[in-house]
């Protein structure tokens, strides 16, 4: 009886497997593809598989990797950040949301999640409202027409990143995004950079948590020395960014600064003693020239100004009297003169506006490092200059004429 029973058990657990199969078969040709139909209630919680996701990027970014999403894109991988605005899926909607939707490897994006204006529907799979694109994000041909409008009007540092793309391309075969925010991080006030502020202003409605607020693209002091140049501010103001004469001479810390300070004030001092220097040498030569013409101190060159009439026979003789000094061969000791005369006037000029030039910065620290500079070289050479300028004024009553001997 027993092996009798075996044979119907068997059948009976063979139907029950060709009925759960025949069950998972029609299971699964009732399955909805979310990407035909994503507002179906099953597909709130899909997503696309990540590999999807970094092959559409790829191709995408392969095609035209100077696209603002591109740019973030490749910032993202580069640093291995995780940032939200990083995630994959939130960087493909950069790119196919409003820039470019109708790009082949934008279309599983499109398919589920539709374009910018619909992305708030309820109907929309999750991941759409919780991976948005960045509010106020600009498309590469706005980014790119911005960043040359701002290059043409000023050919500010940063501008040679962009070259001025061919007649006829779409846009500059450039990092646009990042050029854009290095421009208008210079100069915020510029009329071209309200897109900027906006971007780096705005919360997506849709994801209140996505801002771009603290990326390197709009918070200062955030990324790499390149993505925060000193602001441009033509007003007096303090603290450490700033040009200092050179474009890599940037003080970003307490330390550089304060090393920045005193290199200025020391350069101020040197500059005080050339000038010194160069005053005192010249008394000197004044001196020994006043004692070679000492036997010929009654010739027409040395009458006294007092003694001119003033019907323009003053001026006449001036004019007259350079010519014939300007006529005379130099001796061996006027051209060694002459040459530490044009030396020191070359340093001594080429430091005075070098320290013009930083005053014009108008960080307030390190316009009082010039001044207080200036004002301890005018104590400490006192005496030197003093007794130069002595040493001049004599010379120049023994001659008649200050500018003439």
């Amino acid at each position: 009886m027993l092996q009798s029973l075996l044979p119907s058990k068997a059948s009976a657990l063979l139907v029950v497997l060709l009925a759960l199969s025949a069950g998972s078969q029609v299971h699964a040709q009732a399955a909805v593809d979310c990407l035909v139909t994503p507002s179906d209630p099953s597909c709130v919680s899909f997503q696309l598989p990540p590999a999807t996701v970094t092959a559409d990027l790829e191709g995408l970014c392969a095609q035209m990797p100077y696209m603002p999403g591109c740019s973030l894109y490749s910032s993202c991988k580069a640093a291995s950040k995780t940032d939200q605005w990083c995630t994959p899926f939130s960087v493909l909607a950069d790119i196919c949301s409003v820039d470019m939707p109708k790009m082949r490897d934008c279309k599983n994006y499109v398919s589920l999640c539709g374009s910018a204006a619909n992305q708030t529907a309820a109907s929309r799979p999750s991941i759409c409202k919780s991976a948005p694109m960045i509010a106020d994000f600009p498309t590469t041909k706005n980014a790119s027409a911005l960043v040359l409008d701002i290059c043409a009007e000023m050919d500010m540092a940063g501008c040679e990143r962009c070259p001025k793309p061919a007649p006829g391309a779409y846009a500059a075969d450039c990092d646009t995004l990042g050029t854009y925010a290095i421009l208008c991080k210079a100069m915020p006030e510029m009329s071209q950079c309200a897109t900027w502020k906006s971007m780096c202003s705005a919360t997506s409605n849709t994801a209140p948590a996505l801002s771009f607020q603290s990326s390197e693209y709009c918070a200062a002091g955030v990324g790499s020395p390149e993505m925060n140049p000193p602001a441009m501010r033509m007003y007096f103001h303090t603290g450490f960014a700033d040009y200092v004469l050179f474009e890599t001479w940037v003080p970003r810390n307490l330390g550089q600064y304060v090393g920045t300070w005193f290199a200025l004030f020391f350069l101020t001092l040197f500059f005080q003693t050339i000038s010194t220097y160069r005053t005192c040498l010249e008394a000197r030569w004044a001196e020994e020239q006043a004692a070679e013409n000492e036997d010929t101190t009654k010739s027409d060159s040395s009458v006294p100004l007092t003694s001119l009439g003033g019907d323009g026979k003053h001026k006449s003789s001036i004019f007259m009297h350079w010519i014939m000094l300007w006529r005379q061969p130099w001796s061996l000791k006027e051209v060694k003169q002459n040459v530490i005369r044009a030396v020191l006037t070359f340093v001594e000029t080429t430091l005075g506006y070098a320290l013009m030039l930083v005053t014009m910065t108008f960080n307030v620290p390190l316009f009082f490092a010039v001044i207080v500079g200036l004002t301890v070289g005018s104590v400490v050479f006192s005496r030197q200059r003093s007794s130069g300028v002595a040493r001049g004024d004599s010379n120049s009553s023994a001659t008649g004429c200050a500018g003439c001997g």
